[in-house]
């Protein structure tokens, strides 16, 4: 709670003066009829301003005699017939015309804590509602006599007549005699003994001032000292008229009149039906916005004649304020001092003490029930009224002279005159016998006093629960035991006033929100509002809270028929909740609104809101039925009215059905579905781009301009050509809804360059000429398509594809689209596509930025070739490797012929094009004169890319890449498909094609295809290798192929190998034998073989050694400069081909399209074992450092085929590299000179060295020692160690460098016998019994060449026989001669035995 402000006196003043002093005012008739000629219709009306007039200080003494000085003291002048309490349902209906003549006010804007502005904050909630000023100042100021409290209980009765009376004496008794049946005050419960003040009228004009004297001084023989002379003019003459400051002074007559002639006309029993959501408007009069404007005004100009104290004078006026002032000061406050005195030592004394608690409840435990009723108990009497509660006719009462009404009285003549801490006390000691005695409405009473002491106490709170307790219960009592609503409401008032004063802004809402019941539903508006601006006003804003509340206020406005009211509520609550995530409540909003403009004669305010709910899915389909429906009542309403056509005119913003900007896309005729993600599209038109003009199928000029033509997103249209413009209609609603004409709207600019400009939505309904039976309609520069009649069922969502088709070159640019909904409202749907997120500066990284869209304009050329494709024969499922051939008709819609028809796909492993010539060739087929050699360029290619043979120009025999398709024509092309992934694939296809005539706006034209297919699992096929043992630089390939298929089964037919250096050879398989063969190659369902072949050197092998170039090439990236672009080309490479065919028939490798699938699979392989090792360098420098193949790369392709089912395949084991690993650079780095040189790299001098780290510290990248060795010794040696004496065995040793260009020093230690005590790293332990020894030298040493192989001899002895393991050697390697070589440690990882048998 926050810390409450020092109380401000003006709103102290305001309660004070609504429960002053009531004094009772009676007057004869002479003395009535001089107030009369000064236009005041009686002598309470005439003093009445002056009760608020008193000039000074006052000061009065407290329940002690102690002084207590009191500013702007008041006291209340009433009729003495006019004390009742005025009827309260009278009282509301009046506040509710009270409230609705208040009706404009101001709309605040609010959104968010943010636009709570400084001027809204300071100026004060009365200012901002009027209306409720007017509620809180009619409520509190119609008071009335009441049993359970005596504020309105009249302290003094004022007793005038004229001195003109002629009985002045008997005129008087009669005016004020309680013991008279007609005497209107009297009740069991209000004192009729009261003071009596007496006043003689003297008008010069009647009597002369001895007369009146003499009846004064007569008057106080007999009355007492309780008298006043008062002299009235009433001079008819029209000099000397009263000044306007005089007149002014009744200038609340006129409405205090009017107020209460109201009253009086108001039937109790009226009651006002409240507006429902549900009401029908069928029955629409045109309201005006103020309803009450004309009869306002002719209430001012009634008012304006009136010309109040019209002979009085100024001198008259003091004389008045000088009687009221001793009225009070001499004769009202000391009588209120005395009985403040009198009941405290009488009666409140004694019952706060412990003897009147005592007695207190002894008569509550011992007393009798049915006792008579007496002047000092509670007492219950008969009752009627429009104020009864109904179904009750009797009322508890105190009479005036019991202990409980004195007290009660005691504290409210101690709260009038402001001693508010003794007031607080008495009502709390009263408050427990009203509780004792079940006097509720009494209880309630003290329980709302308590609350107002408390806060009308110019100091801090203690406990603000207390507070709110007491008015809570007051409340809670007033309408649940008493059922008097009225009181609690006034109650509420008041507490509200009193919080606000303190600034407790937080606590006002639980306030002003338990009195929201459904009783009053105009009382509950006018709190609700109040609450939610308190919501704005505390520490910390809670916006939502304020526009909840608004809303809830808003529909209580509108059941109390307070429309203006309805509509500011509502409208001010839609600037909170206008966000998407409070859909429901804006709905709400928004269709309240729309009810309340059309009640209020806003007709265009209300189709707008209407209109706006149209979509609102939360509906019954019922009610959504019926939004339409008023949406389209209204609209002919206000069409009907402005006099437009609504078929032509365009209603603005229409949301229904909903159209996704976003998903708005345009297309030529020949597009294909299922190519979104288009900025993958769009990266793959790039490269495609800078592929087609690194190899010069499109002129380097035209770069800019097709790059610009890619960035832009404009589609490419020729003149004559159609373009599509797709378009999502979706009907959210539970119901169907019906469009009509619809039409796209197209703005035509003669300029390629045009910009996206401004669009209007109050654009009319297009009309061009139809063309003949279509249903396209002509304009000037392009025809557009048009649909009669579309119907949306419930939730239906609907691709419409509407044509446009140019008539000439410059840009359209697609604006939106027209339709009719239900055959009654025409609208104009613009079209708002944003472009790509802008995230590159700063300030586009802070703030959500977007792009320029331009995909809805068309970019008119003049003819060119249009392609359109189709693939026939694509299988839906192919099996892992399996090939299969598919058809690719390609046609030219164009008006021009089409040529450099190139294609980019996302799986170039998967694909192969061939020529027309080629289609349904068998791939497969024998083909004896198969070479075991073939040479091929060894660069890196863009697998991705190929070009597409098209028919031949005259004079050429086969199709070819300079081929061109005239238009109108169409060529079939063979394209061959292979699983070689399992999985689902969607295979991304983009061809670029240019015209055959030069066009100066597009380079090229592209067209997206794609196509999905199911790759299913066939094989499994796993490979190892391992070094020989039988042979240096040869190896064991293993090779493991299961079925994975449960009904198929495979036939190996071949296997074939590609590699610079090596071939391979059968191990396992018996090529010699056919049942050998049949049966290590035919694979039945789940079944598993497994086979085993050598690899070894070729006899003819590839000399051209990639690895040289690509380590000359990292060297010059590293060190030299690239000022001259140069770049080299690596050398041909020549392949070994070994082929081992398990069936009849040889498969050629380099047949159409087995090659192509090869190198595909061996690019992909490569470019993937590059982007692992080589990470900093970019993928465009991969064709000027690497090469495809290494010297020892070896590539594995296994054939089969399904002979039951005819499908064939292949598998392929890609990247076994059998060489010794070096690291691609062999050179040095010379890192202290690395800013002497300008290389690629010199930007930053982190990027060379991450460079450098790849090269020097990656883990694949490291080199292996370049020798490789073999042991040679005989496994069994048989001796007779008795005849013979020691076995001298040899052993010969093969080394081979295996590096293409490091020499090496070996040096190999032939180590002693070990008895197993020493163990030796990296070795197991030794199986010897017996030991055996070198003979001869033991250590050997020597230099080997690159490439150069040698063979050294050693001796074992042995002394008896046994089981031996000779590998007993350690060989120390260094490359080159310098001392800073690479140094490797060879040592035996498996033993060599050697079994020695005794001949004996």
């Amino acid at each position: 709670m926050e810390k409450p402000a020092r109380y401000k006196p003006a709103i102290q003043e305001y309660i004070t003066s609504t429960v002053s002093p009531v004094i009772a005012v009676t007057s004869s008739e002479d003395a009535e009829e001089l107030c009369r000629v000064n236009h005041i219709p009686s002598f309470a009306d005439f003093i009445k301003p002056f009760g608020n007039m008193i000039e000074s200080r006052i000061t009065v003494r407290d329940w002690q005699g102690l002084p207590n000085a009191l500013d702007n003291f008041s006291v209340r002048f009433k009729p003495i017939d006019k004390l009742d309490e005025p009827n309260h349902e009278a009282v509301m209906r009046l506040v509710q015309e009270r409230v609705r003549e208040n009706g404009e006010g101001p709309i605040e804007e609010i959104k968010d804590r943010n636009s709570i502005s400084e001027a809204y904050l300071k100026t004060l909630v009365d200012d901002i509602t009027p209306w409720y000023s007017k509620f809180k100042h009619t409520l509190l100021s119609l008071r009335g006599i009441t049993e359970h409290e005596t504020f309105d209980h009249p302290v003094a009765v004022m007793i005038v007549i004229s001195s003109s009376n002629p009985d002045p004496i008997s005129t008087i008794m009669q005016l004020y005699n309680p013991s008279s049946p007609t005497f209107s005050i009297d009740k069991p419960y209000v004192d009729t003994n009261i003071l009596r003040y007496y006043v003689i009228l003297h008008d010069p004009q009647r009597t002369t001032i001895e007369q009146s004297t003499a009846v004064f001084e007569s008057l106080k023989r007999t009355f007492g000292l309780h008298c006043f002379l008062l002299k009235i003019n009433s001079r008819k003459s029209e000099e000397d008229r009263s000044e306007d400051e005089i007149r002014a002074i009744w200038d609340g007559l006129a409405e205090s009149t009017q107020m209460q002639s109201e009253l009086q006309s108001i039937p109790a029993t009226d009651t006002t039906a409240g507006h429902t959501r549900s009401s029908s408007i069928s029955s629409y009069k045109p309201l005006p916005s103020y309803p009450f404007e004309k009869e306002e005004k002719e209430k001012k100009e009634s008012i304006q004649v009136i010309e109040y104290g019209r002979y009085l004078t100024k001198s008259d006026v003091d004389q008045v304020k000088l009687m009221v002032k001793e009225f009070i000061v001499q004769s009202m406050l000391p009588f209120m001092e005395r009985n403040i005195q009198h009941w405290n030592e009488q009666v409140a004394s004694v019952r706060r003490g412990l003897t009147g608690r005592l007695f207190g409840a002894g008569r509550r435990l011992f007393g009798t029930t049915n006792r008579s009723p007496s002047p000092q108990s509670v007492q219950t009497i008969s009752v009627q009224g429009p104020n009864v509660p109904v179904g009750s006719n009797t009322l508890t009462i105190y009479p005036f002279a019991a202990p409980e009404a004195q007290m009660r009285k005691l504290a409210d003549f101690s709260f009038m005159l402001r001693d508010y801490k003794f007031a607080l006390t008495i009502y709390d000691t009263v408050r427990r016998d009203y509780a004792t005695e079940k006097a509720y409405k009494y209880h309630a009473g003290t329980q709302e006093m308590l609350g107002i002491c408390q806060l009308m106490i110019n100091q801090p709170l203690a406990n603000k629960a207390d507070v709110d307790r007491n008015f809570e219960l007051a409340v809670q009592q007033y309408i649940g035991r008493c059922r008097s609503p009225f009181h609690a409401t006034r109650t509420t008032l008041i507490y509200y006033e009193l919080l606000k004063a303190r600034k407790m802004w937080k606590d006002i809402p639980t306030a002003l929100v338990r009195m929201t019941g459904e009783d009053s539903d105009l009382r509950s508006g006018l709190f609700l509002e109040q609450a939610a601006h308190s919501f704005l006003r505390i520490n910390k804003p809670m916006v939502r809270k304020y526009g909840f509340h608004l809303v809830m206020a808003g529909h209580r406005y509108g059941k109390a028929n307070q429309r203006i009211h309805a509509y500011r509520c509502y409208k001010m609550a839609s600037f909170v909740l206008d966000d998407n995530q409070w859909s429901v409540a804006k709905n709400h909003i928004q269709f309240a609104l729309g009810r309340q403009a059309y009640h209020l004669g806003r007709l265009e305010d209300a189709i707008t809101y209407f209109s706006n709910v149209l979509t609102d899915t939360k509906q019954s389909p019922q009610q959504q039925l019926t939004h339409i429906k008023e949406f389209l009542f209204i609209y002919q309403n206000y069409t009907t009215q402005m006099n437009i056509n609504p078929l032509k005119e365009s209603f603005p913003n229409l949301s229904l059905p909903v159209i996704e900007d976003s998903g708005i896309q345009v297309t030529l005729s020949n597009v294909h579905s299922n190519t979104s993600h288009n900025e993958e599209w769009a990266e793959m038109e790039l490269e495609l781009l800078e592929e087609n003009i690194a190899r010069g199928y499109i002129a380097s000029s035209k770069k800019a301009m097709a790059v610009k033509q890619q960035d832009d997103h404009r589609v490419v249209c020729a003149v004559g050509e159609p373009a599509i413009v797709h378009l999502e209609l979706f009907n959210p609603l539970q119901i169907s809804i019906s469009l009509s004409q619809v039409i796209l709207g197209c703005k035509y600019s003669e300029s390629i360059d045009s910009r996206n400009t401004d669009v209007d939505s109050d654009e009319l309904m297009p009309e061009g000429t139809q063309v003949e039976d279509s249903d396209m309609y002509m304009f000037d520069h392009y025809e557009l398509q048009k649909y009669e009649d579309i119907t949306l069922e419930a939730m239906e969502k609907r691709m419409v594809n509407l044509a446009i088709i140019p008539r000439h070159q410059g840009t359209i640019q697609i604006t939106g689209v027209h339709y009719i909904l239900n055959g009654l409202v025409h609208t104009f749907k613009v079209f708002h596509k944003k472009g790509k997120r802008l995230n590159k500066t700063k300030e586009e990284m802070m703030s959500v930025v977007y792009s320029d869209d331009r995909s809805l304009d068309l970019l008119v050329t003049s003819p060119m070739p249009l392609l359109d494709l189709t693939f026939h024969n694509v299988p839906e499922t192919i099996l892992s490797g399996e090939v299969v051939q598919t058809v690719l008709e390609i046609n030219n819609k164009g008006n021009k012929g089409l040529r450099a028809l190139r294609l980019k796909s996302s799986h170039p492993s998967f694909i192969c094009v061939g020529n027309p010539e080629e289609m349904d060739k068998h791939i497969y087929e024998d083909n004896p004169n198969q070479s075991s050699n073939m040479q091929m360029n060894n660069q890196l290619f863009d697998s991705t890319v190929v070009s597409i043979p098209l028919p031949a120009k005259k004079g050429e025999e086969h199709s070819n890449e300079n081929g061109v398709i005239i238009p109108g024509q169409a060529t079939l092309v063979p394209l061959w498909i292979r699983g070689d992934r399992i999985g689902k694939h969607t295979m991304k296809f983009l061809f670029s094609y240019q015209s055959d005539e030069d066009n100066a706006i597009i380079a090229h034209r592209t067209l997206r295809y794609t196509v999905t297919v199911q790759v299913l699992p066939s094989l499994k096929i796993s490979a190892f290798t391992r070094p020989s043992a039988t042979a240096v630089n040869e190896y064991v390939l293993g090779i493991e192929i299961e079925n994975l298929q449960t009904l198929a089964n495979f036939d190996l037919t071949q296997l074939t190998a590609v590699s610079p250096v090596w071939e391979v050879m059968p191990l396992s398989i018996d090529m010699t034998s056919s049942e050998d063969v049949e049966a290590k190659t035919n694979l039945p369902p789940r079944q598993t073989t497994f086979a085993y072949y050598k690899i070894r050197k070729a006899v003819i092998s590839d000399t051209s050694c990639p690895e040289a170039w690509t380590s000359n090439c990292l060297s010059n990236l590293l060190h030299k400069s690239d000022d001259n672009g140069s770049t080299s080309i690596p050398p041909p490479i020549q392949l070994n081909i070994s082929q081992l065919s398990f069936r009849e028939n040889s498969v050629p490798y380099d047949a159409v399209p087995l090659k192509t699938f090869a190198l595909n699979s061996r690019m992909q392989w490569r470019q993937g074992n590059l982007e692992t090792q080589f990470p900093n360098i970019l993928h465009e420098r991969y064709n000027d450092l690497f090469t495809l193949y290494n010297s020892g790369d070896i590539d594995i392709t296994l054939y089969w085929d399904i002979p039951q089912l005819k499908r064939y395949g292949h598998h392929y084991i890609i990247g076994v590299n059998l060489g010794v690993q070096q690291n691609p650079f062999q050179g040095e780095i010379n890192v202290a000179n690395k800013g002497n040189t300008r290389t690629m790299f010199e930007a930053t001098a982190k990027e060379r060295m991450s460079l450098i780290n790849n090269l020097t510290r990656h883990r694949s990248l490291k080199d292996e020692s370049p020798i490789k060795l073999m042991v040679y010794a005989p496994d069994r040696v048989v001796h007779d160690f008795n005849q013979k004496g020691l076995l001298k065995v040899g052993i010969r040793i093969s080394f081979r460098n295996c590096s293409w260009n490091k020499s090496c020093k070996y040096a190999l230690d032939l180590l002693p016998w070990s008895d197993g005590k020493v163990s030796q790293k990296n070795s197991k332990s030794s199986i010897n019994i017996y030991p055996f020894h070198w003979a001869g030298s033991t250590v050997l040493t020597g230099f080997l060449k690159p490439d150069e192989e040698t063979t050294l001899e050693g001796y074992a002895h042995f002394q008896i026989a046994g089981v031996y393991d000779i590998n007993r050697w350690k060989l120390t390697v260094r490359t080159d001669d310098n001392e800073d070589g690479d140094i490797y440690i060879h040592q035996p990882g498996l033993p060599h035995l050697v079994n020695v048998i005794n001949a004996a």
